[in-house]
């Protein structure tokens, strides 16, 4: 057994270890994919059900509008002309006052829940916000890693043709350099990662 990037491998030969490690690399692509859809499908839910929430407010809007429209009618028909004995201390005190205090209390109940409702409204249009922009961003997430799996499909394609035009044997000592001249380089970063780090103490 051999280990590169990380995975354990049988020694069959670098043909298979190179093939192998770009199907890891595509398989890993198109699980991330899977998973990225899944959060893309709850995101759409969440942002259904703030749409939801949004036709939700609707009737209370209505029943905002209806209030209005009681104590929007003829003064005439609300406020009713004086007895013919009364006073117009007696006509304030009971009708004008008694009238005035309900309007009064009707326009601070509409007032308090026209308050609650914006801020209701406001929040819910804040979080509808933020779900649009995550999953646009999760759009373009999944239209990046599918663009990733497709050139690791290409890559393989065209490793699969040069080592058709060069031969089998060829390809695996060029990959095989190649892998021989990475490892070194990075033996050579380190070495003086180290050396770097020795030198500031």
């Amino acid at each position: 057994m051999m280990e590169r990037h990380g995975i354990e491998w049988e020694d069959k030969g670098t043909h298979d270890q190179h093939l192998s490690v770009l199907d890891y690399k595509k398989e890993q692509r198109a699980k991330e994919i899977a998973q990225l859809d899944k959060v893309k499908a709850k995101k759409q839910k969440e942002v259904a059900g703030q749409e939801q929430r949004l036709k939700e407010l609707a009737p209370a809007v209505k029943n905002m509008e209806r209030l209005a429209a009681e104590f929007s009618a003829d003064p005439e028909e609300v406020l009713p002309e004086p007895g013919p004995l009364e006073s117009a201390r007696a006509y304030r005190e009971k009708k004008a006052k008694p009238l005035w205090a309900k309007i009064v209390k009707v326009l601070r109940s509409v007032y308090r829940a026209y308050l609650d409702l914006k801020s209701k409204f406001e929040r819910l249009q804040a979080d509808y916000g933020r779900e649009v922009r995550k999953n646009s961003s999760l759009s373009e997430r999944i239209y990046e890693v599918c663009a990733e799996r497709d050139s690791l499909k290409g890559k393989v394609r065209d490793y699969e043709r040069v080592r058709r035009a060069i031969g089998p044997e060829q390809a695996d000592r060029i990959l095989e350099a190649a892998y021989q001249q990475e490892q070194a380089e990075k033996e050579r970063k380190r070495a003086a990662r180290q050396k770097t780090r020795v030198g500031v103490r």
